[in-house]
């Protein structure tokens, strides 16, 4: 591929280096990163400048290419709190520009909730079964015995979840529109640039939807190393959540991943480690909606 980068942009390469994923051209005319094309780039990119939009990079090449050529821009060195706030604040910025209000679609919602619904009733019993067989056992392995110190924390964010989508649910059967955003849907603090400007640098999994997949995607993806509690108050001074977004937020956050043990102890209390850490950093959440229920009715 990087023949026909160099041949086709009348580039001649000097040295070639690696930063994560990507690959970094030095030429003649400056450094290039280079990907493979993955997403119609032209038809997100026009939206956004509709949109008045502008927090992307944009690629040096033509869109009918099989690749995506950028410029090389020298990320400010500023640690990983200090970025996430200001791609918080860019990714509040790219909800408010592409807010639009549809039709609720019953039939989309319904098949939502039951979905979620079964996966809270797999898990729910998958974690039963789990207990039961490592309870059996005579002696436990670290992993083992670290999950089941936690297991009560994921039955009852799985039974929060379950009362957040039935919640959810009965609110949408009430309502007639549905708030829909562009979403980034790739959100990492290694996807997002800041140089001299800001950029989100990954657009390849970009679609419409509701806007809470966003942040949901931004936890998953950077709990182990960030305060998401307070990235998600920043969040919601520029781009508040409605009652029944929260709610399939909070829903759709309480569920656990499916931790599958491999023949490694190491990697096993790994997973069971970063799994204790989501559960506690959703407890937070849970825990403060639980203090504003209390609020409500005393």
């Amino acid at each position: 591929m990087i023949k026909k980068v160099l041949g086709e942009n009348d580039l001649s390469l000097n040295n070639i280096s690696y930063r994560g994923h990507s690959r970094i051209i030095n030429t003649n005319k400056g450094k290039f990163v280079i990907k493979e094309k993955k997403s119609n780039l032209k038809e997100i990119y026009d939206y956004l400048n509709v949109k008045k939009y502008y927090s992307y990079l944009p690629i040096t090449n033509d869109y009918n290419d099989s690749y995506e050529l950028y410029p090389f821009v020298e990320e400010v060195n500023t640690d990983n709190s200090s970025k996430a706030v200001d791609m918080v604040y860019e990714l509040a910025m790219l909800h408010v520009k592409t807010t639009t209000y549809e039709e609720v679609n019953l039939d989309e919602i319904k098949k939502l909730y039951e979905e979620t619904n079964k996966r809270i009733d797999y898990l729910y019993k998958y974690y039963l079964d789990l207990q039961d067989y490592i309870e059996s056992n005579v002696y436990m392995a670290p992993a083992e015995y670290l999950l089941i110190r936690n297991i009560s924390i994921i039955y009852q964010l799985l039974r929060f979840s379950k009362e957040k989508l039935d919640v959810w649910y009965q609110e949408k059967e009430k309502l007639k529109k549905e708030r829909y955003v562009l979403l980034n849907n790739n959100l990492k603090l290694d996807h997002f640039l800041e140089g001299e400007n800001n950029y989100f640098i990954n657009w390849s999994k970009a679609r419409r939807g509701i806007v809470v997949y966003d942040f949901l995607n931004f936890f998953h993806n950077n709990y182990l190393e960030l305060d998401m509690k307070s990235l998600y108050d920043l969040y919601q001074t520029k781009y508040p959540f409605t009652k029944d977004e929260e709610n399939l937020f909070l829903a759709l956050l309480a569920i656990p991943s499916e931790v599958n043990f491999k023949n490694s102890n190491y990697i096993n209390t790994i997973k069971v480690k970063n799994l204790v850490v989501y559960l506690n950093k959703v407890m937070v959440f849970a825990l403060k909606e639980d203090e504003k229920y209390q609020e409500e009715y005393e």
